[in-house]
This record gives structure tokens, C-alpha cells and sequence, in this order.
């Protein structure tokens, strides 16, 4: 089980290290802004076409600069487009995990006795099963054929239908990854309340009557922002390797939605026939954004005085 600790860092190297996330993280953003300028589609879930008469081909063909996949679609315009919903799933599944977690520590921590103990010992619980467990079960439940059994307007809202899954296949991985992330910030939060707790200000709230709602969302969380914040941006990358994780076990987004982890779950037929630049461009896509991501995350952690470690 990993612990979070922090060592003394040259407040230059945080410089230097945000500089450099941030500028790879803007070459990333970038690239998913200009997707449809470069690569123009009417649709947010399939907008890369297949074509079928130009499959495998090598980059700088004609027309398509990095060359097509073994289903004929331009490479270019699928990691651009795969750019938007790797990000999107980062993110979302990020903010996602630390606002439930970031709650989940803090609420613990207020109260504090028992209820501190029985809702800890739930977390170290989850934290003992390996993520691919948890990923695979959950999953297993909101798969498909189980998610048609909920309420008619949660499948008008993601758009499923009976000849297409809409947004569904996105909603069960951002759920999934949330589900399996929000463990360690539930611990840090948790961590941080409790050395908040210690404030005057605090006895002084208790000693007024303030409520538990208000006590959390006035004075305990915003308090802690800053730790849930980093925690958050590292959350980021996590999730983008996870996402490439189940799709290459063929539980993500599914083939017909660009996505970097699609993108490299189609790309192993490939290989066969040569067609190693389907692998190299979502590989090298996920690689820049994961240490640009942590770079900006460490940097911070870095300018506050620490750096997180595990072991």
C-alpha cells in the first residue's frame, strides 16, 4: 500500500518543472482545440470516417500526414479528435474523484470517534483489492445490458438507443475510473482536515453552533483546495492511463469513438502488417500529456514546500 510523503524541494526546479508541464500540456490542448479545424466532422462520437481504399497507408501519403490505421481512417485527425476524449475523461474523472473523496476524508475527520474509524476502514478495504478488480467489476455492472434496465430519461440523456450506445460507453468510464481513484483522496483530505481541525478558528466555529455542511464547505475544504488541487491534476494522467488501460482490454470506449486508448487497442492488428506509426502516435500523445501532467503536479507540490513521493 503506498503512503504520501513530502521532502524539501529548490523552489527552481518547481519553476522549471511547471514551465515545461505547462508548455506540453498546451501543445496537447492545443491539438484537441484544432481538431475541428483540421480535421471538420458533424459529430462528437464518430467523426472520423472509414475508408476503406486507403488502409495501412505509411505517413506523408497523400493526404494524410501521419498515415491511415487498418481501417483505412486518417491518423491525424484520430489522435486530434482522440486528444478531446482522452482530456475529457481525464478530467471530468479527476474532478470527479477528488470532489467525492476530498468529501468523503473530510466528513470523516470531523466526526471524528467511530464513525472516523468505520469510514476509513471502508476506504483501506477498497484500497486492498487491486484496481483491475475493481475496474472489471465495475464495469460489469454498468455495462450495457444491465444499464438498459435504468430510468428512460438517463438513457434519452446519454443518447442510447436501440442501434447505438451514445454517450454510454463514456459515462461507464469516467464512473469506473472515478470509482477506483477517489481512494488516496479520501486519505489526503482526510489527513489535511485533521491538522485544520487544530486551528483556533475552528474551536472558535464549534464553540458558535456552525453546523456540519456549513463547517465543511466554509471553513474545512476550501482550506484544503490547495492539496485536493494537486492531487486532482495528478488524478489526470491517472485516468488517462487508465482509460488506455480498459480499452485495450476492450471495456472502453469501444473502436468507433476516437481515443487514445482505442486508438492503440485497433493498432495491435496492425502490427502484423507493418503499420507501426498506428502505435507510435497515441503512444507518444499519451506519454507527453502524463508527464506534462505529473511535471505540473510536482511543480506545485514543489512551489508549496514539498514533493510527493510513494512508497
Amino acid at each position: 500500500m503506498s503512503q504520501a510523503r513530502f521532502t524539501i524541494s529548490d523552489p527552481r526546479h518547481s519553476s522549471i518543472r511547471m514551465w515545461v508541464g505547462a508548455f506540453l500540456i498546451a501543445l496537447v490542448f492545443s491539438s484537441a482545440l484544432l481538431a475541428p479545424v483540421i480535421a471538420p466532422s458533424k459529430t462528437f462520437l464518430w467523426p472520423v470516417p472509414v475508408n476503406l481504399d486507403a488502409i495501412n497507408l505509411p505517413p506523408f501519403s497523400q493526404g494524410h500526414l501521419l498515415g491511415t490505421d487498418l481501417l483505412g481512417r486518417d491518423i491525424l485527425a484520430e489522435a486530434l479528435w482522440g486528444a478531446r476524449m482522452s482530456l475529457v475523461i481525464g478530467i471530468v474523472a479527476a474532478v470527479t474523484a477528488v470532489t467525492f473523496g476530498g468529501v468523503w476524508g473530510a466528513l470523516s475527520a470531523f466526526l471524528g470517534g467511530p464513525i472516523d474509524t468505520l469510514m476509513m476502514r471502508c476506504v483501506d478495504g477498497l484500497l486492498a483489492i487491486p484496481n483491475i478488480v475493481l475496474l472489471l467489476t465495475i464495469n460489469t455492472i454498468l455495462s450495457a445490458g444491465s444499464f438498459y434496465s435504468f430510468p428512460d430519461w438517463t438513457l434519452r440523456f446519454l443518447k442510447v438507443t436501440s442501434f447505438s450506445s451514445g454517450y454510454l460507453p463514456l459515462f461507464t468510464v469516467i464512473v469506473v475510473i472515478s470509482a477506483t481513484t477517489w481512494l488516496e483522496a479520501a486519505r489526503i483530505s482526510r489527513s489535511k482536515i485533521q491538522s485544520i481541525l487544530l486551528e483556533e478558528y475552528i474551536y472558535s466555529a464549534k464553540a458558535l453552533g456552525i453546523g456540519v455542511i456549513r463547517m465543511l464547505f466554509r471553513h474545512l475544504l476550501p482550506n484544503a483546495a490547495p492539496v485536493l488541487l494537486v492531487e486532482a491534476t495528478l488524478l489526470v494522467s491517472d485516468a488517462i492511463l487508465m482509460e488506455a488501460g480498459l480499452s485495450f482490454l476492450g471495456l472502453g470506449l469501444g473502436p468507433s469513438t476516437p481515443s487514445w486508448g482505442s486508438m492503440l487497442t485497433s493498432a495491435q492488428s496492425s502490427l502484423i502488417e507493418g503499420n507501426w506509426w498506428a502505435v507510435i502516435v497515441p503512444g507518444v500523445l499519451i506519454t507527453t500529456t502524463v508527464v506534462g501532467v505529473n511535471l505540473v503536479g510536482e511543480g506545485i507540490l514543489e512551489g508549496q514546500g514539498g514533493k510527493r513521493q510513494t512508497a
